[in-house]
């Protein structure tokens, strides 16, 4: 760990999900030192694990496979006791019922409206764990929205402009669609293009949705509300490009149809993040940091004023590290040392502390010459670790 105090990385990412996964990937291919620090659990090497708490659980709603735990002994688990907590669906009951939205010895997030948020996340890989594997393009005229509809604003880039970039990210998550299927609303791709794998097949409520709606030709009675301008004779039922094997890619399987996708795939024929996060790291360049919570980001004008910060944050007047927890107030007692402290689950502690440590990381300078560090915690598995304000 104090090693790791004193080494400038190339990069610094913060959460794996999958902005952070992709470019990690690529960055450690191209050699560069890159630490991603994550504030949930790392990537276990297989997910059978997700898989017992999910065939287990007795609610399985989109959190049940993964890490923390959503019932404690007594209900539950209370967000306080938690060192890197999230919310969970069952948390947003009535008030004064199982899971009431408003008390904080069930509900991780504080709400203060008339009703509560009604969405959740993980941290696991970025929270990105439970999502269908939708993956369709924007149409061109998504990026000129305020020129062409007069509504929100144009984007500075085009269709464009992204179409390469398209096709990568397609390659590295895997996506069965149809290019022909896929060429509308201005829609292009280059000559020859093909999506990784073939399109997932209609299933039989799509043939029959196709079917009752393009027996006969469409009116312009029928179809006129869409607004299209010219008269619209069919709708055709659409394929969705899908992050889901079709057939075997990349040492996955395809897909069997376990009706299942979401909150996990049993067999991991639809991606997740953490494929992309092994494959970064077994590049020998990407360093994963797991339940490390990244609380401050520094902008120093010298080398010689890194140093005196790093001076100043061993010493016991430093005023310039902030404790902060990601998404709610702190609220509960944290163990320590046979006492307790007031404090929420972002655990920074003293260089050096058995059970964790404050570091603060460093990367080269940019173009004015600035440098920048990030400072971390990291908690221990099996402790929790109180933050030190100092």
């Amino acid at each position: 760990m104090a090693a790791e105090a004193d080494k400038v990385w190339d990069v610094a990412i913060v959460g794996s999900g999958f902005a952070g996964a992709l470019i990690a990937h690529e960055l450690g291919k191209g050699r560069k030192n890159v630490i991603i620090l994550e504030a949930g659990a790392g990537v276990p090497t297989n997910f059978n694990e997700y898989m017992r708490r999910f065939y287990s659980a007795a609610a399985k709603v989109p959190e049940s496979p993964y890490t923390p735990e959503i019932f404690g002994p007594n209900g539950l688990s209370d967000p306080s006791t938690v060192n890197a907590g999230r919310p969970t669906v069952l948390s947003l009951g009535p008030k004064g019922a199982f899971g009431d939205w408003t008390d904080p010895k069930q509900a991780y997030l504080i709400q203060k409206g008339p009703r509560p948020f009604a969405s959740t996340y993980d941290r696991v890989a970025g929270g990105t764990s439970h999502w269908l594997g939708t993956c369709l393009r924007f149409v061109p005229n998504d990026f000129k929205m305020k020129s062409r509809y007069g509504q929100l604003l144009d984007w500075p880039i085009e269709y464009k402009d992204l179409d390469s970039c398209y096709g990568e990210a397609e390659k590295e998550l895997g996506v069965s669609a149809d290019v022909g299927e896929q060429t509308y609303c201005g829609i292009e791709f280059p000559s020859g293009h093909t999506y990784p794998m073939p399109k997932i097949p209609n299933s039989t409520t799509d043939q029959y949705v196709n079917k009752s709606l393009n027996q006969n030709p469409l009116t312009e009675a029928e179809t006129g509300f869409l607004g299209m301008g010219k008269p619209v004779p069919m709708i055709p039922v659409r394929g969705v490009p899908a992050a889901r094997n079709s057939a075997p890619y990349r040492n996955r399987r395809a897909c069997a149809g376990n009706t299942n996708c979401i909150p996990i795939c049993p067999i991991q024929a639809k991606y997740d993040p953490t494929i992309t996060l092994n494959d970064a790291r077994n590049t020998g360049f990407v360093t994963f940091k797991e339940r490390t919570v990244a609380y401050e980001i520094v902008l120093y004008q010298s080398q010689d004023l890194r140093h005196r910060g790093e001076r100043n944050r061993d010493s016991a007047t430093t005023a310039n590290v902030k404790k902060r927890r990601p998404d709610r107030q702190g609220r509960g007692q944290q163990k320590r040392h046979g006492g307790t402290k007031p404090d929420g689950p972002s655990l920074l502690c003293r260089l050096g502390h058995v059970a964790g440590t404050d570091l603060s990381l460093s990367w080269p300078a940019d173009h004015l010459g600035h440098r920048r560090s990030v400072r971390w915690g990291v908690s221990s598995r099996t402790r929790r670790v109180p933050s030190r304000h100092r």
